[in-house]
């Protein structure tokens, strides 16, 4: 089990709705540095095959759940493995999936991750993101 702390709340959905494509390039940026600096020395040496990941956004309001589960989408991008695409014609550009990914879950595929974020109503002072990685063995 792999469990750490981002010092601030994920930003919601509503945060990204409506940004250009540069804006949210650097909204991915921002999580998958703060996702590293938070937990990299807790980085599995291979990523897990199948995990239950537990997200708990402590906050001063109570976000909706659709605005919540949307908004832990960088978060969950920040948690996966890069892997190369195949590449359809010849001499075109090679592209990478999930290329922010930091390894610790294969991918965010149902078959490889199950998610469950949570809102918790916190004081102001205590805002922040709990991030729970769990190895699922079967």
């Amino acid at each position: 089990m792999i469990t750490f702390t981002i010092p601030k709340p994920f930003p919601l959905l509503n945060h990204s709705i409506g940004q250009s494509r540069f804006a949210l390039t650097g909204m991915r940026r921002k999580m998958a540095r703060a996702v590293a600096d938070a937990a990299l020395h807790l980085r599995p040496s291979d990523p897990f095959q199948k995990a239950h990941v537990l997200i708990e956004r402590y906050s001063a309001g109570t976000p909706d759940t659709d605005g919540l589960y949307g908004g832990a989408k960088f978060l969950v991008d920040a948690l996966t493995t890069p892997r190369l695409l195949n590449v359809r014609t010849p001499g075109a550009r090679q592209r990478v999936k999930n290329k922010r990914g930091l390894g610790f879950v294969v991918d965010d595929a149902p078959k490889h991750m199950t998610l469950e974020v949570r809102s918790v109503k916190c004081r102001l002072c205590e805002q922040r993101t709990v991030v729970t990685i769990t190895e699922v063995v079967a």
